[in-house]
């Protein structure tokens, strides 16, 4: 319902029947229209307080069965109390703020709720004692003109009637204001809009539409810009929308684009342009429509809060989602992910230095890591679902989709979702048995693949299509250590397959729907928004390069792929992993360590031929530390010359570190342990790694900090 006199929506106002009103308030308005007043014409209350202010007399609209403060009907509910508001109580004061710019009639009612809050809330408003100014008004009143007042004259000396001045401390005006003194403060560097409804209160905006400013960007702009909103000021729906729009990108910085959806506005842009004549056709808006698609899969928020960020409806919102999902899925994936979109020469050229000095063939052969992700579920009513996605090994609900990844990170081709009850190695047979598959078709003989332990039962089907495989090797039945050869052979394989796990961490850390907990109802799309996310992932995320160090590295694997470790023999042999043996902790008399020599960062990395066993090394060394406060080494009191290792006066260094995954003591002597990849010559252990670690740089280090040490004070002790 629109104003009469102003013609603006009366929304959020109160609305008032001119034809009501007294004759004096429908000829103002008629005279200002220069129109007649018509059955079924309304005020506004700001058109209203104009009319009042003009007349110079109080409003005498009020409704007796409704709340002055709520608008709520006073006989609705049988037995609602509600009470008058008598003048000069605190009570009064309060709610005459809460109404302005309306004023309080004569004979008005509020419900008893809002006495009560008026009642707890008087302090807010009363005037302070003991001398000191008080609280400022509520509403100021207008000003009236005393009436004259006849005064007995003396009939000889006839003089004009003056009027009686009014004492200093009288309300004047209407019974419900109470005229205070206001008082005042001077804040420096603050400023306020207008109180003025007639414009948008942004300068220069000539925007004829005007809406009330919510409290929170009152609050927002006060706090933060020092600038105060005014009651009256408005804003038009222009300068009210939020920083999220994608429509005019010109306003979006990258940072607040990249928070949102993952991507730098050009890379946004780039996306927008690649399905932009598609999107056109469906959208007002396409920009802001693939935005709360890339939102969703950023953050895996809820389709209300994602509509409140764009002023849409849920529903709104969900059709964006599914349309934009669709758009991509058909024009958008296909160009970035598939085999469909590569070749196998495009494959080969993405051999990085190591995987294809390790594995490579001289015809260059493609090389993939093959790999399964998790994507966490619901339970769910449906037995048989809740059966196959059920996992014993993780205890949770999940599904599996497969990836095929290039040894640079790039995602060939993306299969699934599997059931939780598939191992990898029957994603792999069911991948492959078909002779017409697309995946068979595709990949040759010689081509190689790296794989985890749990493909084990795909080998025999590979390697009999012809492919080289390669995985770390397991246990045998009765073997308690891997051989020096076995665990070389798994080392090779880990050197190169750690890039499918970035890549799985890649789909966690940029997409959180993924992370999350997905619903069972959205379930039928979810390998369409991980091919979607895998072919955005292609298509802007950088890929692996080289390492400075790469050369070094693969010449050092290739030197000691085959060298036997005597250490791991005489060890064994003399049984100098046992306490017994003559060990003797390093102290300040036995100087044995100073010839062990100062080792930079690079050359740790060259000696473990890789960062992940240093990683893993800052955290032995925080558990062994935070025991007693010390770091045992221990180091023979006797030289002992070992067979074919050739060196002048050797020392034999051993430590005890426990295992991250058994709570055992685990004796280590130099290049050796006796953990299950500890006769590896190929690098080393983790274990090793940390006695290396201390000894060579750490011990020379001014503070050593382990790693996440706040949690140490997070469980309760039940140590006595």
């Amino acid at each position: 319902m629109n104003c009469c006199n102003c013609n603006r929506p009366a929304e959020g106002q109160y609305v008032y029947h001119v034809q009501d009103m007294g004759p004096e308030i429908v000829d103002v308005i008629e005279r200002w229209r220069n129109d007649v007043v018509l059955d079924g014409d309304s005020l506004c209350q700001d058109c209203l307080d104009r009319v009042l202010h003009e007349l110079d007399t109080p409003s005498v609209v009020s409704n007796v069965n409704q709340c002055i403060c709520c608008n709520i009907s006073l006989l609705r509910l049988t037995g609602r109390r509600s009470r008058l508001i008598p003048d000069g109580r605190p009570e009064r004061i309060y709610i005459a703020q809460v109404i302005h710019p309306r004023q309080i009639p004569v004979d008005a009612r509020v419900c008893n709720r809002c006495w009560q809050r008026a009642h707890y809330n008087q302090h807010s408003f009363q005037p302070e004692q003991d001398g000191v100014a008080p609280e400022p008004v509520i509403a100021e009143p207008e000003p009236v003109v005393a009436e004259p007042v006849p005064v007995l004259v003396d009939p000889e000396t006839e003089q004009a009637a003056e009027p009686l001045p009014a004492p200093a401390n009288q309300a004047v005006g209407d019974a419900g204001n109470v005229a205070i003194q206001v008082q005042t403060i001077e804040l420096h560097n603050y400023c306020r809009t207008p109180n003025t409804p007639v414009h948008c209160f942004v300068p220069e905006c000539g925007n004829r539409e005007r809406q009330r400013v919510p409290i929170y960007i009152k609050k927002k702009l006060l706090i933060e810009k020092k600038v105060y909103i005014t009651g009256g000021a408005r804003v038009c729906a222009q300068n009210n929308e939020n920083i999220i729009d994608f429509e005019n990108t010109t306003h979006v910085s990258d940072e607040v684009c990249r928070y949102w959806t993952g991507l730098t506005v050009i890379n946004f842009l780039a996306l927008f342009h690649s399905v932009e004549i598609y999107l056109n056709t469906m959208f007002k808006k396409p920009k802001n429509a693939l935005g709360v698609f890339l939102i969703k899969l950023r953050t895996g928020d809820s389709f209300a809060r994602i509509a409140s960020a764009f002023t849409i409806s849920q529903s709104m919102a969900q059709k964006y989602v599914w349309k934009v999902r669709n758009c991509l899925q058909e024009h958008y994936v296909p160009f970035h992910l598939g085999l469909q979109h590569i070749t196998r020469e495009e494959i080969s050229n993405r051999n990085l230095l190591i995987p294809q000095g390790i594995f490579g063939t001289a015809e260059r052969n493609p090389i993939m890591i093959c790999d399964g992700s998790y994507i966490y579920m619901q339970k769910s009513s449906n037995y048989y679902f809740q059966k196959k996605s059920y996992s014993l090994h993780k205890f949770r609900n999940l599904v599996k989709p497969m990836m095929f990844v290039t040894t640079d990170g790039y995602i060939v081709d993306v299969f699934g979702p599997y059931a939780a009850t598939d191992s990898d190695a029957d994603i792999m047979n069911s991948l492959f048995r078909n002779e017409t598959s697309e995946l068979r078709q595709f990949y040759q003989r010689n081509d190689i693949f790296i794989l985890d332990r749990g493909f084990g039962d795909a080998l025999e089907l590979l390697l009999s299509l012809g492919y080289a495989i390669h995985k770390p090797l397991s246990l045998s039945v009765g073997q308690n250590q891997l051989s020096t050869r076995q665990a070389n052979e798994s080392r090779l394989v880990t050197m190169c397959r750690w890039v499918v796990e970035i890549v799985n961490g890649r789909f966690k850390r940029d997409f959180k729907i993924f992370r999350h907990q997905y619903f069972n109802r959205m379930s039928k799309n979810l390998i369409v928004d991980f091919k979607i996310a895998a072919a955005i992932l292609n298509n802007f995320h950088p890929v692996i390069y080289d390492r400075i160090d790469a050369q070094l590295i693969l010449n050092r694997a290739l030197e000691t792929r085959f060298m036997p470790n005597y250490l791991a023999d005489f060890v064994i042999e003399r049984k100098m992993n046992r306490r017994r043996a003559p060990f003797v902790n390093v102290d300040s008399q036995i100087p044995a360590l100073d010839v062990f020599p100062m080792m930079q960062t690079s050359d740790l990395i060259l000696f473990c031929l890789g960062t992940y066993q240093l990683k893993q090394a800052r955290s032995y060394y925080g558990e062994h530390i935070r025991a007693n406060g010390t770091f045992i080494v221990e180091v023979s009191i006797n030289v002992i010359q070992i067979p074919n290792i050739s060196t002048v006066d050797p020392i034999l260094i051993r430590g005890r570190i426990k295992s991250r995954h058994h709570s055992r003591t685990e004796s280590i002597c130099a290049y050796y342990c006796s953990c299950i990849i500890g006769k590896r010559t190929i690098g080393c252990c983790a274990h090793v790694a940390t006695i290396v670690w201390y000894l060579g740089w750490a011990r020379f280090q001014d503070n050593i900090i382990p790693p996440a040490s706040f949690l140490d004070t997070i469980l309760v002790s039940n140590d006595f």
